[in-house]
């Protein structure tokens, strides 16, 4: 692979992004329940000891490097930073945003509950399932034309996601984190804000690593993100080509709602009695609780 090839914009005042630079968390740094945040550090782009981070590197980071709109990564800079429990501080470090309710919530796609004691480490059993649903609910696109159904064959294209099976995996998340808290006796907290950011963290790894339009994505991309926290540039991701906006975010969450069979159900369940009021509240509020999770 060539210089060229594996640099991209790099954030403010940073030397050309070489995505092929990455090494995992070693002794002494800190990381985040978020695998995108980790992997940022991993590839040296936020430092890679995880701590001392400011609210302008970050911002510059997701704008530059991800091409997430700036709107979204001043709303995620603010929170991450809040999250210092020194609040005169004006940096954070990621293990800080562990902090349960603020960024880090539950019913997440790869860590385990608050109430399990650790909300933070990566739980390859939890993600495995996801995954799996990924790979069965999903479709074949293949490289040398549309794709095509009665060619889908292991090896002949690669799995990508759609809107249905990113929607069953959350949902399916959702209805497994409810028993896990009944039959431990422990409150299932899962509201509005625990909706939207479930929601959200589904929309915004679709809008940064895929297709914000239609939901498609390499499942080999979130594999590579999830299980080794590292950019899936040497996979073939490159950033967006224009800026993953709040209208963008609206449209993928709206496209997940609708493919959950089950939406009627859930929107009683969180307090909001139905689809309408749904969009009305993600339209709302979402602007608020936008965040990277």
């Amino acid at each position: 692979m060539s210089t060229e090839e594996k640099s991209i914009s790099p954030p403010e005042g940073h030397p050309p992004i070489d995505w092929s630079k990455w090494t995992p968390a070693g002794e002494g740094d800190v990381r985040s329940p978020c695998p995108m945040i980790n992997a940022l550090s991993n590839h040296s782009i936020l430092p890679h000891s995880g701590k001392g981070i400011t609210k302008g590197l970050v911002v510059t980071t997701l704008t530059q490097a991800l091409n997430l709109s700036p709107q979204i990564a001043n709303v995620f800079a603010s929170v991450a930073v809040s999250s210092n429990p020194d609040h005169s501080a004006h940096t954070f470090d990621l293990d800080h945003v562990r902090k349960h309710g603020l960024i880090e919530h539950d019913v997440s796609l790869s860590r385990a509950d608050i109430a399990s004691g650790d909300n933070y480490t990566f739980d390859k059993e939890r993600w495995d399932e996801v995954l799996r649903t990924y790979l069965d609910e999903g479709e074949w696109q293949h490289e040398d034309g549309p794709e095509d159904e009665k060619k889908g064959q292991e090896g002949k294209g690669k799995r990508v996601t759609n809107f249905h099976a990113v929607s069953k995996a959350r949902y399916e998340r959702v209805m497994k984190c409810k028993k896990e808290h009944e039959d431990a006796g422990k409150e299932f907290g899962y509201g509005i804000k625990e909706f939207i950011l479930s929601y959200g963290e589904s929309a915004l790894f679709l809008g940064l690593l895929g297709d914000p339009k239609e939901g498609k994505i390499p499942v080999e991309y979130l594999r590579v993100l999830f299980e080794q926290e590292r950019i899936p540039f040497n996979e073939g991701w490159r950033p967006s080509e224009t800026p993953v906006t709040q209208g963008d975010m609206n449209h993928m969450i709206f496209s997940l709602i609708m493919a959950n069979e089950h939406k009627a159900d859930e929107a009683k369940a969180v307090g909001l009695g139905t689809v309408h009021a749904v969009s009305a509240a993600v339209t709302s509020i979402l602007p608020t609780y936008c965040t990277i999770m």
